[in-house]
């Protein structure tokens, strides 16, 4: 607008002089008026130019930014503290021993201060412990809580905790109870055998199904095309020597699973440990397994027969509950 009422200015004084002046007067002045027609026009145009540009580049930054924004909220997952909240509960629970602060941050590779902060609220609600003297941490009384309703709610526990007393009173060796989750088998319930020697497992802990007794007899239930797909889906470690680390045999070993009704694990899991497993099924679908366990050295022809015939007849007593 200032520029225009310039040249609106100009041109009324030419009009003046071509009154009172003459033709050469009169010129000069025409072209001093049409010089600063051009340059003041050439600034309001470079003026409108970059004002264009700025608003187009305004806009152009925002919608990058809001796209940004929401491409970012995309991919952030939710529940993130949930999941790291997870991850530690997961490494204190096969942590036998407390452990520092230090340790749950190198182990999950992540930082103390974010640590820190999950493991005070888990703290507060009981989920986790922390010693005062040492400052470390185990799992707190919470879950154990948690871990009995969860239990419960399994009616196959339910259902066959008597048969597995009178398993365990038969044997006297260690009878565990378990159900197939995530490519493995969890313990949900476990009876100590009656002599000295205890084992280590727990109810909550997890078995591959590839080398333990129970899992090759979930495994011998499938068809071959679901075993080999979760063969291409894990790692094969040999735990022991006696693990079977090659598919086309541990193929083989399952169709004798099948054949015969149960599934041994000689110390293809864990050393020195003899197992028997069989599946438990209602209405056709396995509801869970059942294995008895016992030291190696303990195990005669007479005593693995017993092992097989009684564990058999438990397990026809337990489907018989659940079908019935």
């Amino acid at each position: 607008m200032r520029a225009i009422k310039v040249i609106l200015n100009d041109m009324m004084h030419i009009i003046r002089l071509s009154n009172t002046s003459d033709n050469f007067t009169i010129l000069i002045h025409h072209f001093l008026f049409w010089k600063s027609i051009t340059s003041r026009f050439t600034t309001f145009l470079n003026y409108v130019i970059k004002r264009v540009f700025k608003v187009s580049y305004l806009a152009t930054s925002k919608r990058r930014e809001h796209k940004k924004m929401e491409t970012t909220t995309e991919k952030k997952p939710y529940g993130t503290v949930l999941i790291r909240a997870k991850d530690i509960l997961d490494y204190l629970e096969y942590r036998v021993d407390p452990v520092s602060l230090q340790e749950i941050c190198t182990a999950l590779n992540t930082s103390k201060s974010t640590v820190l902060k999950i493991l005070n609220t888990l703290c507060s609600i009981d989920f986790v412990k922390r010693e005062e003297e040492t400052k470390k941490y185990t799992l707190g009384t919470a879950l154990i809580r948690y871990g009995e309703t969860a239990r419960k709610s399994f009616n196959i526990v339910n259902v066959a905790e008597a048969v597995l007393e009178e398993l365990n009173d038969t044997i006297g060796e260690t009878v565990h109870l378990g159900i197939y989750e995530q490519d493995h088998v969890v313990y949900v319930k476990k009876l100590n055998g009656k002599g000295q020697i205890i084992l280590s497992s727990q109810v909550g802990h997890t078995l591959p199904l590839y080398c333990s007794a129970m899992g090759k007899a979930y495994l011998a239930e499938q068809s071959e095309k679901d075993v080999r797909d979760y063969l291409s889906r894990i790692t094969i470690e040999k735990r022991t020597e006696n693990t079977i680390t090659d598919p086309e045999k541990l193929i083989q070993d399952l169709q004798e699973v099948k054949q015969r009704g149960y599934a041994i694990d000689n110390q293809e899991n864990e050393k020195d440990i003899y197992c028997i497993a069989v599946v438990i099924k209602r209405n056709g679908k396995i509801e869970g397994m059942m294995s008895v366990s016992a030291p190696r050295f303990r195990i005669t022809e007479e005593k693995k027969q017993k092992m097989i015939t009684s564990i058999l007849e438990a397990r026809q007593k337990i489907e018989s509950k659940l079908n019935g």
